[in-house]
């Protein structure tokens, strides 16, 4: 379904978004910071020296189950030596979108999480049918690509907690009651909050456009899209729905992808 325009309710829902509270500002910084010359680590490493409380949460995740090292990561730097830049700026995410969804009742934000934890491993493993794509960033686009839900949270949550534990008859419902409930729906929403955020322009495209069915601007739309309908076929939908779009895909995923997902949902949130 087509988001209506916004037109003069814009200003209302920019000004609704723009008083929640700002994403890390160390996730940010990494997350806009193209790696790859030599000043990488060191960027890394004073990022993290004036946020000292990420980065004890990013060696507690980097140790937990759900990353499966076979020994323990004492330090910053031993951890970028065994899970590498891009991996590091996604666990970085991770903890840091973790920390933000803890301001919210469990009971309203676990479907959220457990959604985009879902289509974050599933879009990473998507990506591994291509040479020139990414995991790690992929699995950073699933990971946020519903960022909107979090800022229609913040800004209304027994409401939108109600419209999340309620059923409807497919999607375009769902929009439709989000719409009329809020004033905007969460693609939009996404986008707009990515903005204000300051997240690179790629993560703002996999807000608005993840439930597009079709003319994808990008390779990475597309996984990011199938990724999410592949979370909801594995159990873990964002919405109730009692009629689920088609679904191809499922084949190419891991075996043991459903207790990833699960060992990550427990690491990083609950």
């Amino acid at each position: 379904m087509a988001a209506p325009e916004l037109g003069e309710r814009a200003e209302h829902v920019l000004s609704r978004l723009n008083r929640l509270p700002a994403f890390n500002g160390t996730a940010v910084r990494l997350l806009m910071r193209p790696f790859g010359d030599e000043d990488s680590i060191a960027f890394i490493e004073e990022s993290f020296r004036s946020d000292p409380g990420l980065a004890s949460q990013l060696l507690t995740a980097a140790n937990s189950a759900a990353m499966g090292l076979r020994s323990h990561v004492g330090t910053l730097r031993h951890a970028l030596a065994v899970l590498g830049l891009d991996r590091i700026r996604s666990l970085v995410v991770t903890v840091a979108t973790s920390s933000y969804m803890r301001q919210f009742p469990v009971e309203a934000v676990r479907p959220v999480w457990s959604h985009g934890i879902a289509t974050a491993v599933i879009a990473e493993q998507l990506a591994r049918y291509s040479d020139r794509l990414c995991g790690p960033a992929l699995y950073t686009a699933g990971l946020t690509h519903d960022i909107g839900r979090l800022g229609l949270l913040a800004s209304d949550c027994p409401c939108y907690t109600s419209f999340l534990q309620a059923e409807y008859a497919d999607r375009d419902e769902s929009e439709l009651v989000e719409w009329d409930q809020f004033g905007v729906i969460h693609t939009v929403a996404g986008e707009l909050l990515a903005e204000l955020w300051g997240f690179p322009v790629n993560l703002c495209c996999h807000a608005e456009n993840h439930h597009a069915e079709s003319a994808f601007d990008t390779e990475e739309d597309r996984i990011v899209h199938t990724a999410c309908l592949l979370a909801d076929a594995m159990g873990y939908p964002e919405l109730r729905l009692r009629s689920a779009p088609e679904l191809e895909g499922a084949q190419c995923l891991d075996e043991d992808c459903g207790e990833l997902v699960e060992q990550r949902i427990r690491a990083f949130l609950l």
